[in-house]
């Protein structure tokens, strides 16, 4: 008792230590369970499981989408629409009164039954006994006359035609795997081998048909001529608007009046 009444400062002193000590290391063990419950609820809240979307049914809107690539243009100047051209009544001798039906007729009546493409095709065909020649040919349908339809000729290498340049040969010179030709009206550089050729869409014929008269015209081009409703008309233009959309344009010769017929092809 004489012991502890004399050491009574030390022994409160080192009780105070001993209670820091274990204060310092329950917060150590505090903070490491700390961190590691927040480490696990950031894990939890950043893969947290995501439950795959259904899908969705996109029926109505692509029917929408459908049917606005074929827009309507409704007419109200010819029968049986009366909006802008009220029928016209006659009296008979005896008082009766008779519709006078006039039929519709000119270029708005005009009909495009169908529309086939004309192509261009270039193709290395042989090579010259030098072996610094090509024997190119180019099929172009679009060309007015038959006879110029289908043209060969040799071409060096830097030689150039009326349709094209030939920039580079590749391979052996005698027998090249590869020559690229760039075409002169647009600059594009195509390629040919001696096994494919180059092949594109150049213009199109028309199917037409004229019904107050009866008449149809197939296989008519860009610049051909019709003769309907006491007038010359000229096929001004044939053109693709859309996929499998195309418009015909029609010139009167008498008043270089322009009709625009429209045409959508089966997909």
């Amino acid at each position: 008792m004489n012991f502890i009444k004399k050491h009574y400062e030390k022994i409160l002193l080192g009780a105070v230590l001993l209670f820091l000590v274990v204060a310092v290391l329950f917060i150590l063990f505090k903070i490491s369970s700390e961190q590691e419950a927040l480490e696990k609820k950031r894990s939890e809240i950043l893969h947290l499981p995501v439950k795959s979307l259904t899908n969705l049914d996109l029926g109505v809107p692509v029917a929408a989408l459908e049917r606005a690539k074929m827009p309507v243009n409704p007419v109200f100047s010819a029968p049986p629409h009366n909006l802008f051209n009220p029928v016209v009544w006659r009296k008979t001798p005896d008082g009766r009164l008779i519709k006078v039906v006039k039929v519709a007729e000119g270029p708005t009546v005009v009909e495009v039954t169908k529309i086939a493409p004309l192509y261009l095709s270039i193709s290395l065909d042989s090579v010259g006994a030098s072996g610094s020649n090509y024997f190119i040919t180019v099929v172009r349908e679009t060309a007015a006359s038959p006879s110029a339809r289908k043209r060969s000729r040799y071409v060096a290498a830097g030689g150039k035609t009326d349709l094209f340049t030939l920039r580079d040969v590749k391979g052996p010179p005698a027998k090249p795997t590869e020559l690229v030709l760039e075409l002169n009206d647009t600059g594009e550089r195509v390629a040919i081998t001696p096994e494919q050729g180059y092949k594109k869409v150049d213009g199109y014929t028309v199917d037409l048909k004229y019904e107050p008269e009866k008449r149809t015209w197939p296989n008519r081009r860009q610049g051909n001529t019709l003769s309907f409703a006491g007038d010359d008309y000229t096929v001004a233009s044939i053109n693709l608007i859309a996929t499998n959309q195309f418009e015909v344009v029609l010139s009167a010769k008498s008043s270089g009046k322009k009709t625009t017929i429209k045409y959508n092809a089966a997909p």
